[in-house]
């Protein structure tokens, strides 16, 4: 039995003709596409693109399939403007990921959910900051990252700022940069500020490695030399300044993420439908800074 994902993946292949168009629309990225695309064609045993550097282009069995498909696809597109479920009426569970601590923002969310689908059940999973999501069992999740996991469908919400913080009396006593000491951790696999530290200087005295996000503020926080933190929560705590912020720091992405396994769960679909409605302010910049951490003048 062919899996619909598959050929959903297809569709948007063949309407866009790069894996790069694909993976736009769909929220992934370009191996999972290919990966989508090469498992329906073993499935079938046929060939379905020609592969050429300008692009994708479906080969005669693909365009054959391509209009059988279609015709499906827009089917399905019409039933599901036809019967959206009442919000009202939407029961079960849903399971919300939230990494590291949170506040307010969350809870007024839970608050606005709850309005919208009074019996809805919902979970909120905790992962600490060192977690990995992709290990995690969830219909959606907030993560800041520099690389959204494989296996979900990603929208960014906004860009974060991560300046060096330390103290006052730290940069008092320690004025050039390549002196400082560095507390460095390990957030996941998809975010190690060894390496972007090393991206800034050729030398870095890191003196303290945690796998801890809130270890390394606090012991910044407590006269332990620098590291970089989130300009939120750097900014937010009297304890600390920032350093040279317009020479030393980079961004990374605040996404809500999707698992991949509930893309045709209509509960999730409307869920997230009114998250992005009413977190629609914070999308002011789509442009995500992953791995182009800019090298500065040292």
């Amino acid at each position: 039995m062919l899996d619909w994902g598959n050929l959903e993946y297809f569709i948007s292949c063949a309407n866009h003709g790069t894996l790069s168009g694909c993976a736009k629309e769909m929220g992934v990225n370009h191996s999972t596409v290919s990966r989508k695309i090469e498992k329906l064609e073993k499935e079938l045993a046929l060939k379905l693109f020609e592969r050429k550097n300008s692009g994708y282009t479906l080969t005669t069995h693909g365009k054959d399939l391509y209009k059988e498909v279609a015709k499906i696809d827009y089917k399905i597109s019409e039933l599901k403007e036809k019967f959206i479920p009442n919000p009202e009426l939407m029961n079960g569970k849903l399971v919300i990921y939230k990494q590291g601590e949170g506040g307010s923002n969350m809870t007024n969310l839970i608050t606005k959910l709850r309005s919208n689908f009074p019996n809805l059940v919902i979970h909120v999973l905790n992962g600490s900051d060192d977690a990995d999501i992709s290990t995690e069992i969830y219909d959606l999740g907030f993560i800041g990252t520099t690389k959204p996991p494989e296996d979900s469908i990603a929208t960014l919400l906004t860009n974060i700022d991560m300046c060096i913080y330390g103290t006052k009396d730290y940069f008092d006593k320690n004025k050039n940069p390549n002196d400082f000491e560095w507390v460095a951790y390990k957030r996941n696999d998809k975010f190690d500020t060894d390496y972007i530290i090393k991206s800034f200087f050729q030398n870095p005295n890191i003196v303290i490695s945690s796998n801890s996000y809130q270890d390394a503020h606090s012991l910044v926080a407590n006269g332990n030399g620098v590291t970089f933190l989130t300009d939120l929560d750097g900014d937010n705590d009297e304890r600390l300044i920032c350093f040279n912020r317009d020479d030393y720091s980079f961004r990374i992405g605040f996404y809500l993420v999707q698992h991949e396994l509930s893309r045709s769960n209509p509960i999730v679909a409307a869920v997230k439908k009114v998250i992005l409605e009413n977190t629609k302010d914070a999308l002011q910049n789509t442009n995500f800074v992953s791995s182009n951490i800019k090298k500065k003048k040292q």
